[in-house]
This record gives C-alpha cells, structure tokens and sequence, in this order.
C-alpha cells in the first residue's frame, strides 16, 4: 500500500501535484509551477470588467464583490490583484473547492473568502447586499438561468457576466447533434417570459472530467433574452461585447441599476 504523505519539504510544486493532472487552471507566469493550460490567473476578461465596470461608475478598489464559481481561484486571484476589496467566493465542486483553498495559501491571496456551497442556495439564504456579482462561465451551465439572474439582482449593485448563449445561426451550422442542443422551453419567472434552450452534455458526462453544472444537461439563453432578463430585473445601464468561443457565440457584458 502506497502511502499518501509527503516525503520532501514543502514547495509549491508539491502542493500543486497533490491534484496531479486535474488542473485545468496554469498559474500566473511569474509563480511558475505545472498545473493546467488555460490562463484563468491572467484572463483579461477581468480586466475588461473592472474597466467596464468603472465606464459605469463602480470602482472595484471600495468594492466588496460575490464571485460565483472560482473554479480553481484564477479570477479571484485577478480580482485581488486588481485591488478589490473583498471577494467572497462560492464554489459547488468539491474538487474545485479545495483547489480554490490551496491556491489561496499559495498566492498569499488575502481579503479572500472561498466557501463550499451552492450559489443559488446561497443567495436565497443571506440577508446583505454584494457590490458586484461576478459569474464567468456559469449561466449556460444551469438549469433555471433566468431565477438565477433574479437572485444574483436581488443581492448586487453591479454584475459581471460572461457566458456562451444559444443562437439559431451557429446551431443550424453545426453537424446533426454536434451543438447539444434540443428544442425550446418557454417560461416565465417573475414576469420574465423567455425561451430556454436545453443543452445535453451527451454520453461522454463525466463528473471526475467535468467543471460545468450539476446536471447532465442545462439551458441556454438566447442573447437579447439574458440582456432582456437583466433590465427586467433592474440593471438596465449595460455594456456588452461580444466574442467567438469554441462551444458556441459568447458574450462578456457589465450591468447596474439607473
């Protein structure tokens, strides 16, 4: 039997191999170390947001921010980096939670609060407000999108997305089956009435591979629906870009209240 313990002195290669080939994440250039390959610690869609955000008015240095899904603390650690004040992190993967916790200590990341837990939950449980609500990667992977653009209103002053959304265009493009996507769903929340579009992450789902919601499928939002849902819900002073994304069109967008 192999024992787990550690048999050289503490390093931060070491501490980054206890999750050995599950790292999606590459650590910033000036830390070095082997992990992932994507460049989520210097991902400048944050960039983007915290200058988007001050064309709105919102100066992230006064501001306490909620980040929903750190993943594994890249955009934290860009948002700390970028003189937030705060940022309370909630992270639903277990994995990804104790990721988030190693990164911490091996960044010296402070003013950071990482808590394992369901973000809807969350925002339904507490009682104060958030500065900002930043959420990138999330919206297409829930099942009820719309309910969650209403809590995370509900709970912030200003909020930051970004997610892929569904468009009749790129689906029509793609080989039979290939976009996951199947039919469309109208509902209504809270006065909202929008259409989702259900997403099968198909017979390759894998929870020890995957970093997306909870469920084997989700629903997509079309674009003027997202941007609709956020008005609706009193953020109606947005900026939006757009951009290409390999799982289909994407947006990154800011919004407050008037």
């Amino acid at each position: 039997m192999n024992s787990p313990y550690a048999t050289k002195a503490p390093s931060f290669q070491q501490t980054l191999d206890i999750f050995k080939g599950k790292w999606a994440s590459r650590m910033p250039s000036d830390k070095g170390g082997e992990a992932g390959e994507t460049p989520l610690f210097e991902d400048p869609r944050v960039d983007w947001a915290v200058e988007s955000l001050a064309k709105l008015g919102v100066d992230l240095k006064s501001s306490n921010v909620l980040e929903i899904g750190p993943l594994e603390g890249g955009h934290t650690y860009r948002l700390i980096r970028s003189g937030a004040k705060s940022v309370t992190a909630i992270e639903a993967h277990p994995e990804a939670f104790l990721k988030c916790l190693a990164v911490k200590e091996l960044l010296s990341m402070e003013r950071v609060n990482f808590l394992y837990g369901d973000a809807a939950e969350f925002l339904r449980s507490i009682g104060h407000s958030y500065d900002i609500g930043f959420a990138s990667g999330i919206l297409y992977h829930l099942v009820n999108p719309v309910e969650f653009l209403e809590l995370l209103c509900r709970r912030t002053r200003a909020v930051f997305l970004w997610t892929v959304y569904w468009e009749a265009a790129y689906i029509s493009s793609q080989p039979a089956g290939a976009a996951g996507t199947t039919g469309a769903d109208v509902r209504v929340q809270s006065g909202f009435r929008h259409a989702l579009h259900r997403h099968e992450y198909g017979s390759g789902f894998d929870y020890s591979q995957f970093w997306g919601g909870p469920n084997a499928y989700s629903n997509w939002m079309e674009k003027d629906e997202i941007l609709g849902a956020l008005s609706h819900f009193g953020f109606s002073r947005q900026i939006v870009d757009l951009e290409a994304n390999p799982n289909g069109p994407a947006l990154r967008l800011v919004a407050t209240r008037p």
